[in-house]
């Protein structure tokens, strides 16, 4: 199990990763954020498409389902892959589509993070017009509350 340190320190990184993160989707117009957002849906379908269990594919089938310990284990190896990407020559738009799942698990995970990932859906809705693959079905539980008004 991770000590409290860790968890408070993995807390810290991911508060101000998704401060920054809606920050950035707020000053997106609507296509730009379909194309992190279908970007984002071609991950999760990778994920889904793995012939074995594991838990991004539990994740994206049936986040429900996954224990705490669970997330927080999701969490951290999606930090360190995070940590790995951030510094790749990979496409903004590529790092920007795999930082909105790693931060909604994160605000999934961590009750203090909760109103910001609500706040980075409600602000990556407003593309989801413009989306050729991504649906609002594709938001991850338990952010999947969030509506187009």
């Amino acid at each position: 199990m991770i000590a409290n340190t860790e968890k408070d320190q993995l807390e810290n990184i991911c508060s101000s990763l998704l401060k920054g993160f809606i920050e950035w989707i707020d000053m997106n117009d609507g296509p730009e954020k379909a194309l992190i957002l279908d970007s984002a849906y071609q991950f999760k379908l990778s994920m889904l498409e793995q012939d074995h269990q594991s838990l991004q594919k539990k994740y994206f089938k049936m986040a429900q389902d996954l224990s705490n310990e669970e997330l927080i284990t999701l969490l951290i190896q999606w930090k360190e892959t995070f940590s790995r990407l951030i510094n790749s020559d990979l496409d903004r738009v590529s790092k920007d589509s795999f930082k909105i799942w790693f931060l909604s698990l994160a605000s999934s995970s961590m009750p203090s993070l909760e109103t910001d990932g609500r706040i980075l859906w409600s602000k990556l809705i407003e593309g989801i017009e413009h989306c050729k693959n991504f649906s609002i079905e594709d938001i991850p539980y338990p952010l999947n509350t969030i509506t187009k008004n």
